[in-house]
């Protein structure tokens, strides 16, 4: 990947881009340092990063995009751990949605093509390549990354408290429809699935050319694009406008550039002229209707000019939209096991666990696909299954905890019972409580 070609956006808000329902975890914790396996969220963007070989520049940084109330505690993370990557902090004051941010950092994306991460998103780093070569090979307008679409189920909170998902009742407020061509290589097409009541509609000229689409059910858009610049400069003009078109990357841009491939079409926002690839511009003068003696040559080539939108399909390598609590426990799980590239901090020990050396535990205590932060104590009879357990937490004798994630600086009394459950920080829980599919925040 070299530094020249590719810029990276990392939209690092709270409630990053996209749809999000991760509270209450959330609510006391910037987004992007809320722990996975005892790591803030925003560390496997800059690993992922780093595994793909990105380089960068002063003059051409990772640009991170984050809300006044947060940053300093994300900048102080950044700062810390990767000195290796320029990096360039863009504050927001207000609430702006993703293309309204796009236009305000306009100035700072500078390279031929820029890459959108959502905040959301933990990925390894086996595809990008690959991706990125599709994308300039097909002087696409946008490549999107999909991938088969995660199972997540949830079920009503009991009064009082917030309760961990089963298997009652499916989510499927992620559920996407995206038409593909009969390759598997364009995107014609892609409607959140909530937002269809009955019926799909079609637009006559998208089947007219694209008559052999197929409509995929059980694939998810990751939210991980890479665009070509030309994009910005038809963000720019929109957003210049008295009633600009696109406000939300997903919602208004994508459809929009989707529609910008059928020949022929009326657009509301006239395509820059760098958006058209050189062959497309030869094949159009060598056609008969080209005549420097034909005064409707140009209109005609206008008419006839479209763009590409290209899919990468995601077949191998861990991805992970962490944008619910059931797939905030999920991959806390995933990371836990130690079988992906992606793993926790503490050191890994023989029975498959990680335990921080200035942990103050008995290896006993701890089962498989455990881990335990630094300066964290158990007390006697204490035991630990499939479970993560934060910094400087202090946990009293007899105490059970199952399915869980506990965050840092949590105090639980002697006999305890803590199954299925998310303790924030610095929660306290008194002796003899037992705390079943709950989340609880201080």
């Amino acid at each position: 990947m070299t530094q020249t070609q590719f810029q990276v956006v990392i939209l690092a808000t709270d409630k990053a881009c996209g749809n999000s329902r991760l509270s209450p975890i959330d609510d006391n914790i910037p987004h992007s340092l809320l722990p996975i396996a005892n790591r803030p969220l925003i560390s496997y963007q800059f690993e992922f990063l780093e595994k793909a070989g990105f380089e960068t520049k002063s003059d051409n940084p990772i640009i991170i995009v984050v809300n006044e109330a947060s940053e300093e505690k994300i900048r102080q993370h950044v700062s810390e751990i990767y000195k290796g990557l320029e990096v360039e902090f863009f504050v927001l004051k207000d609430r702006l949605a993703s293309c309204e941010i796009l236009y305000r950092i306009r100035d700072k994306i500078k390279s031929e093509y820029f890459i959108i991460l959502n905040a959301n998103l933990v990925l390894e780093e086996t595809f990008i390549r690959q991706m990125a070569d599709i994308h300039r090979s097909g002087e696409a307008a946008v490549t999107m990354l999909l991938k088969p679409a995660q199972k997540v189920v949830e079920q009503p909170s009991k009064k009082g408290a917030a309760e961990a998902p089963s298997s009652s009742k499916k989510e499927l407020i992620f559920t996407d429809y995206i038409a593909l061509d009969e390759k598997k290589e364009k995107v014609i097409m892609m409607e959140p699935g909530t937002e269809i009541e009955e019926n799909l509609q079609f637009n006559k000229s998208l089947l007219k050319h694209f008559p052999n689409l197929t409509i995929y059910s059980d694939l998810q858009d990751t939210h991980f694009y890479i665009f070509s610049r030309w994009v910005l400069e038809l963000i720019v003009e929109d957003q210049k406008e008295k009633y600009p078109l696109f406000s939300d990357i997903k919602k208004h841009l994508i459809p929009y550039l989707l529609s910008c491939q059928i020949p022929n079409i009326k657009r509301q926002r006239p395509l820059p002229e760098s958006a058209f690839n050189l062959t497309q511009k030869i094949s159009q003068e060598m056609s008969s209707t080209a005549s420097p003696f034909n005064q409707f040559s140009d209109i005609n080539i206008q008419k006839k000019k479209t763009i590409k939108c290209l899919a990468y399909i995601l077949k191998n390598g861990y991805c992970m939209n962490v944008n619910t609590v059931k797939s905030y426990q999920q991959i806390n799980r995933d990371i836990s096991k130690g079988d992906l590239s992606l793993l926790p901090l503490e050191p890994k020990l023989e029975k498959n666990y990680f335990i921080d050396p200035a942990a103050n535990v008995t290896p006993t205590q701890v089962g498989p696909y455990c881990v335990i932060g630094a300066s964290s104590t158990l007390g006697s009879k204490c035991s630990v299954k499939f479970s993560i357990i934060g910094k400087h937490c202090k946990i009293g004798d007899n105490v059970r905890i199952e399915n869980s994630i506990i965050m840092d600086h949590v105090n639980i009394e002697d006999k305890c019972t803590i199954k299925d459950s998310i303790i924030c920080n610095d929660v306290f829980i008194k002796a003899g409580s037992s705390t079943v599919g709950q989340y609880l925040t201080k």
